[in-house]
């Protein structure tokens, strides 16, 4: 999972309120053990696939699954603040450092290790998604899927505008910004958006690396000095000036991303798989693309969007909690999620055909296809806090407060500051 993510923290009412739970009440003697994430409707019920596999398989455990809303990172702080937390948590890329460097989550290396493990650490695909929960060769947090950032499109809205399709553009080699500026000056021109723009450094940086542009390498930050990310910046605070793209912060209340592209008011989103188990239950006639390309590579690397699965260190049953945490990220707790209407591909090898043999939308292929090129941002997501300073950075900028080259180089200083180079 999202943004995180940046992974999207849509919640339904019930979800909201604490409600959604798995349905069994399970065995008085059983071991009870409470399970928090994120999620929209539709990736609750994804999620409640696999727990209540689990619990029919084990009469000693029983697992209770409930949504948190709101700001998730912040009550779930305030939660493990207060021993209120649950046994196992989501956690996203840019909040894993925070909870390893305060010792809240516990390390699931050994585990991985023992036969009583679901899941061995050789499973998980060969692709760059770990981020920081491998830090010092120890597994803190283990991923529970990927969702390669892409774009979806709606085929109806571009068709109204007189837009030519992105897979048109894709399929003569021309799928890059150019192609994105084209399209959303038309969407523009009509009355509508054209594309949503968050302000998380995970969305810039899918901009960043598919223009071949770096924010940092593997121990350093150099975004000031690679003109390739100053082009980036420059590149989307100009669609936002234009109006080409809108900043979310900037939608109308209660009118999210989701939100505004089922309601034919905006043409292109860029987001994972989370997106698509709810527009599916829709009559919406989309698809995807990858994100476009300013490079020579038809699909360039951009972010893949990851929920990590964590276990509180001050739990009750670590043992327990470890068994569950692996049995939701092996392959059989990932066929149980993600077959059908999933909301996310795998994070282990060899089950790939659960999503493909899916046949909507048309072009599912790409999900698989930027989960191979995409990658997590590891070095700057060591520095807990940082993703927040960061997005605090970038919606100044979308705001017009800072200059794509101001934000650029208060981004790289925070960033070399709160990582102590």
């Amino acid at each position: 999972m999202r943004k995180g993510i940046r992974f999207v923290l849509a919640i339904s009412l019930l979800s909201a309120l604490g409600a959604c739970s798995s349905s069994s009440s399970g065995d008085d003697k059983a071991v009870q053990l409470t399970f928090s994430a994120w999620g929209n409707p539709e990736e609750m019920k994804v999620y409640e696939r696999a727990v209540d596999s689990f619990n029919e398989q084990h009469d000693d455990i029983h697992v209770e699954f409930n949504g948190i809303g709101g700001d998730y990172f912040q009550t779930l702080s305030t939660r493990l603040q207060g021993g209120q937390a649950p046994d196992l948590f989501y956690l996203s890329a840019g909040d894993v450092s925070t909870l390893i460097q305060n010792e809240t989550i516990a390390p699931i290396s050994d585990f991985l290790e023992s036969d009583e493990s679901y899941v061995k650490l050789e499973e998980f695909t060969t692709g760059d998604i770990w981020g920081p929960a491998i830090q010092d060769d120890v597994v803190y947090a283990l991923p529970v899927d990927t969702n390669p950032y892409l774009f979806y499109y709606n085929k109806t809205l571009l068709d109204e505008v007189g837009a030519t399709s992105p897979q048109e553009y894709f399929d003569r080699g021309e799928w890059n910004w150019d192609a994105v500026e084209e399209i959303t000056d038309l969407l523009r021109d009509a009355g509508k958006y054209g594309f949503v723009q968050e302000n998380s450094h995970e969305s810039i940086l899918n901009w960043i690396w598919t223009n071949g542009g770096l924010f940092a390498d593997d121990d350093s930050i150099v975004a000031d000095n690679d003109p390739k990310t100053l082009e980036a910046y420059e590149f989307i605070t100009r669609m936002v000036r234009d109006d080409n793209f809108v900043f979310a912060g900037t939608l109308p209340e209660g009118q999210g991303t989701e939100a505004m592209f089922m309601s034919n008011q905006v043409g292109l989103v860029g987001a994972g798989r989370w997106l698509t188990p709810m527009f599916l239950d829709t009559d919406l006639d989309f698809d995807y693309i990858p994100w476009p390309s300013n490079t020579e590579n038809p699909i360039e690397t951009a972010g893949v969007g990851m929920g990590y699965l964590a276990v509180n260190a001050n739990s009750d049953h670590p043992e327990e909690a470890k068994l569950f945490q692996s049995y939701y990220t092996s392959k059989e707790g990932q066929e149980i999620r993600l077959t059908a209407q999933g909301n996310a591909i795998p994070s282990v090898e060899g089950i790939d055909d659960v999503v493909l043999d899916q046949q909507e939308p048309e072009h599912i292929q790409y999900l698989v296809d930027a989960r191979e090129v995409g990658r997590v941002a590891k070095y700057e997501n060591t520095a807990p806090g940082l993703a927040t300073e960061l997005s605090d950075i970038y919606e100044l900028m979308f705001l017009g407060d800072l200059s794509a080259q101001e934000a650029l180089e208060r981004a790289a200083n925070i960033s070399r500051e709160m990582l102590g180079e």
